[in-house]
């Protein structure tokens, strides 16, 4: 696939525009300056990755893998026992619902969380957190 490029070029001194302009600013000729398309070829970067084998899920061994509890049965329960170790969580859902105040009170039953929020600034949390008895 090519991507097509347009540029404007001066035909008396070969300044080169991004959009027509009616002068050449570098000569200073009026209407001199004419549209050029080119096509490039898109070259795609080969992966140094190897293709993926097609598996059949009955055929991957299982292995047992160590979850810990959050302390709260019913989002253990969610999360399939308990938050696998060295897992990412990203909690999502309407707002108002609820969301940061039950991170919250997991991470302060966890050791060793990382709480980052995108939306609430540090007083935010800080107030919520002595509203729940958080430390």
């Amino acid at each position: 696939m090519a991507k097509i490029q347009v540029k404007y070029v001066c035909t008396e001194c070969g300044a080169q525009y991004p959009r027509w302009t009616g002068r050449c600013d570098s000569c200073g000729n009026w209407n001199t300056i004419s549209e050029e398309v080119t096509e490039t070829a898109v070259h795609r970067k080969s992966s140094t990755a190897k293709p993926a084998k097609i598996t059949n899920i009955a055929e991957v061994s299982e292995i047992k893998t160590e979850r810990i509890s959050t302390k709260i049965a019913e989002f253990d329960q969610v999360l399939g026992g308990g938050i696998v170790q060295g897992s990412l969580i990203l909690v999502g859902g309407d707002p108002g619902i609820g969301k940061s105040t039950l991170i919250l009170q997991v991470a302060s039953k966890v050791e060793r969380t990382l709480y980052i929020s995108g939306e609430e600034s540090e007083r935010q949390i800080q107030m919520r957190a002595q509203r729940l008895g958080v430390k």
